[in-house]
């Protein structure tokens, strides 16, 4: 149960950035002038609107736009608010940090906190907007904000609260479609303004000389997009950018970690990364074709060819091990006799070529890929070896992310269906740390599915869903989570794949301060700004 949390505690336990080799001349102090920092793609205009991906799209609007608290470890601490207080997991009270500024100058109030739960409720678009239907009415007094819920919510600080970036009123009260909303309204009151924007080149952020809750430890953060994995870590090397955003590709740790100048900061990634079928396309729609196809994928052997050893095989409920809803670890499904012996029993024998035949229509599907991800690609080429063993042909098809999006999660709407057979997916670390984001995956109704990108839907699996995310207790719901563990692993929406090492590179003769936090990694605002909350 959460009652008064001090601004105190955010005394934060997180990882220090760290190199496995030492380096021919000392370390850059934590504080530098400008840093480079390389992304995959373009991220829109960094509203909590526009931009393209949770990571590291959410990771830089939050640089910009500041949360009511922060996550800390399961936990949470208080940011814009001074403390938040709640007796009964239902009404939480919230009293506003005064002296808090816009990046225009403006002053932050409790109105602002008011208008932007009621503007969320009204816009549910975008990678970074927040579902604040659980708030059934939100209030300010002075300087007071007071939230009351339709029912208890043990999650709703850290799942909510730490997510719902604050929005100035006077800026956003006029915006009519959110999705396509400017650079001109990435205002907000965080550690940095953006100061440019080029949807080809990328941003340059400048710390925010009025910020009253910490002092920013770099000057200016410059985001450089490039596309291609091969061509940021090689700007990496040569010192034309000073830290990437993407996971260290697993060939070339190693040599990363052994470069002077070089530093790797590690920590538990929560990302996923999902073999996914389409559930509203045949064969795919049968749950017993879906548990076949997924016992001849041996997860573990992705993790040791694609992945060298660096990460964890899914496990088959899809919940990590280390996640606050502390499910169960399951047993892989991987059976590769079993595999076949299904297929068999569904009728769908071997054809002339060796390829299965399932009520006239051979087994051969189209396996979507990422073409910028090497563990990826690789990944869904063993995929294709493991489903062919079991008689089941597979093509894979490369794509660019843009490409991929528009066939698997078209304009980031599942009511807009989707274009496939089956594609290699991911979702980012903060999916896997509350209940009601992982429902989101699997909801019927597209208001609670929205992260339901399979089209899967099930009677059972609902109840489920409804229990475990009207639970009063963390209790209660690791119980319900259990049971949708089990859901998952007879139905086989999808099939989590593995969970990567977290392995961040950055140049440690330009900036050292690069920190860890669960579900962002290293590019996350503690790595970028001293905080100072007492």
């Amino acid at each position: 149960m959460y009652h008064r949390i001090p601004a105190a505690l955010l005394s934060l336990a997180l990882l220090t950035a760290c190199g496995s080799s030492p380096s021919t001349k000392p370390s850059a102090a934590p504080g530098a002038k400008s840093v480079t920092i390389a992304i995959s793609s373009d991220e829109g205009t960094l509203t909590p609107f526009t931009n393209q991906t949770g990571y590291p799209g959410d990771n830089l609007v939050k640089l910009i736009f500041d949360t009511l608290v922060v996550a800390r470890g399961d936990d949470v601490a208080p940011l814009l608010a001074k403390e938040i207080r709640t007796s009964d997991n239902k009404t939480f009270t919230m009293p506003v940090r005064p002296g808090l500024t816009w990046h225009d100058g403006k002053p932050l109030t409790a109105d602002d906190v008011v208008f932007s739960v009621e503007f969320y409720r009204e816009n549910m678009e975008g990678d970074s907007a927040i579902d604040v239907r659980p708030v059934e009415k939100v209030s300010a007094s002075g300087d007071t904000v007071t939230m009351t819920l339709k029912a208890p919510d043990p999650e709703f600080p850290r799942r909510i609260l730490a997510d719902m970036a604050i929005l100035p009123r006077h800026l956003w009260e006029s915006v009519e479609k959110v999705s396509t909303a400017g650079a001109d309204k990435a205002v907000g009151s965080g550690p940095y303004k953006l100061t440019t924007y080029d949807n080809a080149r990328g941003y340059t952020l400048t710390a925010n000389p009025a910020y009253a809750l910490g002092k920013p430890k770099v000057d200016t953060v410059k985001v450089a997009v490039i596309p291609e994995e091969s061509t940021q870590f090689a700007a990496l090397r040569t010192g034309e950018v000073h830290m990437s955003a993407r996971v260290v590709p697993p060939q070339q740790l190693a040599t990363l970690e052994r470069q002077p100048d070089v530093g790797v900061v590690k920590g538990t990634e929560f990302a996923s990364t999902l073999l996914v079928f389409n559930t509203t396309r045949p064969p795919f729609d049968r749950p017993e074709v879906r548990r076949a196809l997924a016992k001849a994928v041996d997860t573990g052997d992705l993790v040791k060819t694609a992945l060298l050893g660096q990460g964890t095989p899914g496990d088959p409920g899809f919940i990590h091990a280390q996640s606050p809803i502390k499910g169960d670890r399951l047993a892989p499904v991987f059976d590769a006799e079993a595999a076949r012996r299904e297929l068999d029993a569904l009728g769908a024998k071997p054809g002339p070529d060796g390829i299965r035949v399932l009520d006239g229509v051979p087994m051969s599907y189209e396996l979507l890929v990422q073409s910028s991800s090497t563990d990826r690609l690789r990944s869904a080429e063993l995929i294709r070896d493991m489903l062919k063993n079991a008689g089941v042909a597979v093509k894979v098809t490369a794509l660019d992310s843009d490409s991929l999006d528009a066939k698997v999660w078209p304009d980031y709407d599942v009511r807009k269906g989707r274009n496939y057979d089956m594609s290699m997916w991911g979702w980012s670390g903060p999916v896997m740390l509350s209940s009601g984001r992982i429902a989101q995956l699997l909801a019927s109704d597209p208001d609670d599915g929205s992260l339901n990108v399979v089209g899967f839907k099930n009677p059972a699996v609902d109840d489920i869903i409804a229990t475990m995310t009207a639970a009063p207790t963390m209790e209660a719901r690791t119980e319900a989570a259990r049971k949708l563990q089990a859901q998952i692993v007879e139905q086989m929406p999808f099939l989590t794949l593995y969970y990567r090492n977290g392995a961040y590179a950055f140049r440690k003769d330009v900036y050292s301060g690069w920190t860890w936090q669960n579900g962002a990694g290293a590019l996350n605002r503690f790595s970028l700004v001293d905080y100072k909350l007492g």
